[in-house]
């Protein structure tokens, strides 16, 4: 690819824990991108992390009210809640597109991944477009995410190669998620499940094999790709950053210990 790539963002900021989720009582009704860490919203430090990457030439939240909308590090384009996840990535990938039709491509990020930063954004994407397909999700190894946040307990797929945690960050060409749209909500719908996503994407046999830790990662590569009608590639991320989402009030702990020694350092 000549000159450097072209790349907007999105947030998905739009997720407001249930009664009955771990992170209630801290939320209060509100999104989790709003909750306070080190004096600023989460939100404000992945915010700030793509704002400085290198590619990144537009941010766009979705999901935030318009009472709920911080002041932020960086210019951001806000956009409404459009119903569910998938909804709501679907939305800021099309207006990054209609305000940039020559993009090489958007990383849709949560806001729940505050340790994030530039160089790591940077990393990721370099990471992505070495290689030339439709659609990049980004996974951590255990031991990579355990030799640096060893409490974190995130949940883990077991394939041949490993053990790996789904990464809060993806890169889509543009037009990659036009095909089976149905499907793509289904999938995005099951994202804390890898079983139920293995079945969605195949049926049983792919459920067996991950059961029995027959399957490796390439395998899942082409059962994603098929069922989806994209070219599809799991990104191995050296950073485990993009995998330390906030789920419940212990990686809150985490997150905040680690990002009040930064501002006290």
């Amino acid at each position: 690819m000549n000159g450097v790539p072209q790349i907007a963002a999105v947030v998905l900021a739009g997720s407001s824990p249930k009664e009955n989720d771990p992170l209630a009582e801290h939320t209060l009704g509100r999104p989790k991108g709003l909750l306070p860490i080190a004096g600023r919203p989460m939100i404000a430090y992945v915010v700030e992390a793509l704002a400085g990457s290198r590619y990144i030439r537009s941010i766009i939240v979705v999901g935030l009210p318009p009472e709920d909308r911080p002041p932020l590090p960086a210019p951001v384009t806000h956009l409404p809640a459009h119903g569910d996840l998938f909804s709501n990535a679907e939305a800021g990938i099309a207006h990054a597109i209609a305000v940039h039709p020559d993009l090489d491509g958007i990383v849709v990020s949560s806001a729940d991944i505050p340790l994030v930063t530039p160089e790591i954004v940077d990393r990721f994407i370099e990471d992505c477009l070495c290689t030339d397909h439709d659609v990049y999700y980004g996974v951590v190894e255990r031991s990579v995410m355990e030799g640096r946040f060893p409490t974190s307990r995130r949940s883990y797929v077991h394939l041949r190669e490993g053990d790996f945690a789904g990464a809060d960050m993806i890169l889509v060409r543009p037009g990659a998620m036009l095909a089976n749209r149905d499907l793509w909500r289904q999938v995005a719908d099951a994202r804390k499940s890898a079983l139920s996503q293995a079945r969605i994407l195949g049926g049983i046999w792919p459920v067996l094999k991950l059961l029995t830790r027959r399957m490796s990662l390439a395998e899942a590569e082409r059962q994603a790709s098929r069922a989806l009608n994209v070219r599809g590639r799991a990104v191995i991320c050296r950073d485990p950053e993009v995998g330390m989402d906030v789920d419940k009030p212990f990686q809150l702990d985490i997150v905040r210990a680690e990002l009040e020694g930064r501002r006290d350092g």
